[in-house]
């Protein structure tokens, strides 16, 4: 921990002024009285205040060895009542010898002598005084680290929950995949071929935008075009998409792998499901301070849904909380034949 004095020029300045009005008030006093000439008065005043102050500086090392968050108070106690001591006697000493051999008047003297147990009492006050102001900045700078060490844990914490969630995405699509792979192998050999490829191409790129919390639509779009591939190979005709994406929104970031589970939803509950041709619809458009992405899947309405693993929504709203703060960005309506989810993204 840096000294409060000695590292900071508006602290420094601060200190030697806080010093500098005991001396002044003496002079008042001293002068008002006519107990000292005004000159003798300065320079004593002068002299005791640079003496205390150069002291007081090395008072903080006393402050520090005597950490409140290390030392018992028993210690802390008896450190601070012995070296109390050790600094009015070197205080007066030093001040005392300084001041006699540069103000001669006899009648200095005898003021210096009758002042003794005043000044002694003063040296003993203005010790706790300081040592309580350097216990108020060393409290300070504690509360400052734990804060920055409490929003360092927050921010790994953070970290790791979005780690966790986006690495329940790409595995929950991939065991999928490979099902329909293993089944592709035995009724139509040449698709599955395809499908691998796809699938490879998929995974290589997503594995890349993992590492970061943040791409732009256009790159994420890019994901969902490999997704959609791979689907297109399996469910043929059954599944059909179209993309409406104003080019402004192109450019807008949104966290990485947010829209595949929305997308692998539109196709769990709604081309699984069905024999007829089902069609999602992506749509994106720049509103007043964010960003809003429109997905909307047919579904067919007598059909039973399948049990999902709570993934889905879920981990979109959740990822979506802790990145942006809010819980209402992600909003789904079930309509007569169609599911839309709408996404809202900040700036």
């Amino acid at each position: 921990m840096d000294h409060p004095v000695t590292t900071n020029r508006i602290s420094a300045i601060i200190y030697w002024l806080f010093l500098l009005i005991p001396g002044i008030l003496q002079t008042v006093y001293n002068s008002f009285y006519h107990l000292l000439s005004v000159s003798d008065s300065l320079l004593d005043g002068l002299i005791f205040g640079s003496v205390f102050g150069v002291l007081g500086i090395a008072v903080w090392y006393v402050v520090r060895y005597n950490d409140p968050e290390k030392s018992a108070q028993g210690q802390m106690i008896a450190s601070h009542a012995a070296a109390s001591l050790v600094f009015t006697t070197i205080w007066m000493l030093t001040s005392g010898i300084l001041a006699k051999s540069i103000i001669s008047d006899p009648l200095y003297h005898n003021y210096l002598y009758g002042e003794l147990t005043t000044r002694i009492l003063a040296g003993l006050l203005f010790y706790a005084l300081l040592v309580g102001v350097y216990y108020i900045y060393v409290y300070s700078q504690h509360n400052q680290e734990k804060a920055q060490k409490e929003a360092e844990l927050q921010k790994q914490i953070r970290e790791a929950q979005l780690n966790a969630l986006k690495s329940q995405i790409n595995p929950h699509f991939l065991f999928n995949s490979l099902n329909s792979i293993a089944s592709l192998t035995l009724t139509n050999p040449e698709k599955a071929h395809g499908m691998v490829i796809a699938l490879s191409d998929f995974m290589r790129f997503s594995l890349r935008k993992q590492q970061n919390d943040m791409v732009t639509l256009d790159v994420e779009l890019k994901n969902i075009a490999l997704y959609l591939q791979i689907e297109k190979i399996r469910f043929e005709n059954k599944l059909l998409y179209n993309f409406e994406i104003e080019e402004e929104c192109k450019k807008h970031l949104i966290p990485s792998l947010i829209l595949q589970p929305i997308f692998e939803n539109a196709i769990k509950y709604g081309v699984y499901e069905t024999s007829k041709p089902v069609v999602i619809l992506c749509k994106a458009q720049k509103l007043q301070g964010f960003l809003e992405i429109t997905i909307i899947n047919d579904f067919d309405p007598e059909s039973v849904p399948l049990k999902g693993e709570g993934i889905g929504l879920t981990n979109i709203n959740e990822r979506l909380t802790l990145i942006y703060g809010s819980s209402r960005l992600l909003t789904a309506e079930l309509g007569d034949n169609n599911f839309k989810v709408t996404m809202v993204i900040p700036d």
